[in-house]
């Protein structure tokens, strides 16, 4: 999954962040427990330059195993190249309500 930051890259998990750069984006991932995804709602749009799309999911996770929580997630892709992208922001925030 490092492959897909890049040094300009920014992740902000349940507002713990900006972690910038590949090294500091996966050990902030790796630190996470388990858990499985069920993405629900995605949605995309152009962003301001052509080769950039946002993109923002909702949905439910389980952390090993135990009760779904709900989550929004919005991350930006850069294109680099033909069908080669980079994520350049992910924002992650779990809805408690």
């Amino acid at each position: 999954m490092a492959g897909l930051y890049r040094e300009q890259s920014q992740l902000t998990f349940e507002g713990d962040g900006p972690k910038r750069g590949p090294a500091q984006i996966m050990e902030k991932l790796r630190a996470l427990p388990v858990v499985a995804h069920n993405p629900q709602t995605i949605e995309v749009q152009a962003s301001v330059t052509a080769n950039a799309i946002i993109i923002f999911c909702t949905g439910e996770l389980m952390i090993e195993q135990g009760k779904p929580l709900k989550y929004t997630q919005c991350f930006q892709l850069v294109g680099e190249g033909p069908g080669q992208y980079y994520l350049h922001n992910d924002i992650f925030r779990f809805i408690y309500s």
